[in-house]
């Protein structure tokens, strides 16, 4: 191919599917930090760091008095020394509350929806609340990614000797060289992005298609590696947490517990254990609720290399593996990304602003169109994200509500809405009508002109 046919490729994607594509990264942007939004706009989720740390078993205790009907279903270790514990629980009338436990006094500070600024952007990033096909959607664009990158590499000539060439000229000039200069030093980033987001959609189609299997082990069918149900007698009571946590703990001493699970029957430990970039779900213990009795163990060793990669990924897609700087370097190159995508866009507008002058041709064959699905799409979204945060309300006289959301949480995703609406109408301006870009670009040429006038006549 030439070097105009790939530079033609490189465009055709980011038109077509960009900005779509705009949208997931720049979502994805915000849910590697989402955890962090959610410490600073939630009152709750912060403490003074400082003192020893309580058991697992005096915050269960506090959330069992705080909340007598609450069922606990999963407790979270801090995330840093300022952070709370959290327990989720199922209340009478509302399912997956999140409950914000002081660990280091163990007082309760009070509960909020599942629903919180963490859950909107990973939901939203994962499948743009559309049900199993946003899944394949949002993948599908991993592949559009590394069909962009590979077309711009293929046409940006000796671009491996220009990562120190800085923009120079003005205008439309200074931007393109800005726009490939941010790219190249964006290359590693967005295979990583691209190539994870191509293996989410291998692993689907394969869960879909093929064996059904969706995770190494498991209770269920589903599952690689069948884990036998506890066999001890029903009527026993459950032992204390700590009992379990202290088991656990002479099982695998190595294991940082992060994360425990608990039903009627066992609870699960997971955590990490100093392996390299793997989900806190590669290391896993499974004990008995009631007696103690090992049922499971895991280590990432007992992985095959499939599910070994499958536990790899997250942490590389999310940057997460190396707590706030992995995830302010993957949230600095996310704001890049999204910056390429809009930049190439105004690039592109403006071409077809000269060649709606020069040929009489107001815009690529085919945008009105992917512009028009794009919007269906997004519409879409924003409806079953409604669905969505509506499921996480209570029932009230049989009516499912919405939740009650914390002041900051709401005001964090109504501001994000809001900013990502204003860009999305300013790309649809631009790829509709790009001859108003060339007509307000001369324009202000003009007015540069008359005003350097003005200020030699003056001198």
């Amino acid at each position: 191919m030439t070097t105009r046919a790939w530079f033609r490729v490189h465009s055709f994607t980011g038109v077509i599917t960009g900005l779509l594509l705009f949208v997931i990264c720049w979502s994805g942007t915000f849910a590697v930090i989402a955890n962090e939004l959610d410490w600073l706009v939630t009152q709750e989720a912060r403490v003074e760091a400082g003192g020893q740390p309580q058991s697992w078993g005096v915050i269960v205790e506090a959330v069992g008095a705080a909340y007598p009907a609450a069922e606990i279903n999963l407790l979270q270790s801090p995330l840093y020394a300022g952070s709370v514990a959290r327990v989720r629980v199922d209340l009478t009338n509302q399912r997956l509350v999140w409950v914000y436990v002081d660990p280091y006094t163990g007082e309760v500070q009070g509960a909020r929806s599942f629903f919180n600024v963490q859950r909107f952007f990973r939901s939203f990033h994962m499948s743009l609340f559309l049900p199993d096909v946003g899944l394949y959607l949002v993948s599908l664009l991993g592949v559009t990614m590394l069909v962009s990158l590979a077309a711009a590499l293929a046409f940006y000539k000796r671009w491996w000797q220009r990562f120190f060439k800085l923009p120079r000229g003005r205008g439309r000039a200074f931007w393109s060289e800005t726009h490939k200069l941010a790219g190249l030093w964006s290359v590693w980033f967005l295979l990583v992005i691209g190539l994870t987001g191509v293996w989410y959609l291998f692993e689907m189609a394969r869960m879909d298609f093929g064996d059904g299997k969706v995770s190494f082990a498991g209770a269920s069918k589903f599952a690689m590696h069948s884990i036998s149900a506890p066999v001890s007698d029903p009527a026993l009571p459950p032992l204390p947490l700590d009992v379990l946590v202290d088991r656990a703990s002479e099982l695998r001493p190595d294991l940082t517990i992060r994360h425990i699970l608990l039903s009627d029957d066992t609870a699960v430990f997971q955590g990490q254990a100093g392996h390299f970039l793997v989900r806190d779900r590669a290391n896993q213990l499974h004990l008995d609720r009631r007696t103690g009795a090992l049922l499971y163990a895991q280590t990432p060793q007992d992985y095959s290399l499939y599910w070994r990669w499958s536990d790899t990924a997250d942490p590389l897609h999310f940057g997460d593996f190396g707590g706030l700087w992995s995830k302010a370097v993957w949230f600095v190159f996310g704001l890049i990304l999204s910056g390429l995508i809009l930049t190439g866009t105004w690039l592109h507008a403006q071409r077809l602003a000269r060649e709606a002058v020069e040929r009489s041709r107001h815009r690529w064959p085919g945008t009105a169109a992917a512009v028009l699905v794009s919007l269906a799409v997004l519409a879409a979204a924003a409806a079953s994200g409604l669905v969505e945060a509506r499921r996480y309300g209570p029932m009230i006289d049989g009516v499912q509500r919405f939740p009650e959301i914390a002041p900051g949480v709401a005001a964090t995703i109504l501001g994000w809405t809001g900013v990502t609406l204003a860009i999305i109408g300013v790309w649809t301006f631009l790829l509709w009508r790009p001859e108003k870009l060339l007509r307000t670009s001369r324009m202000s040429a003009l007015r540069n002109r008359l005003s350097g006038r003005v200020e030699t006549s003056g001198d």
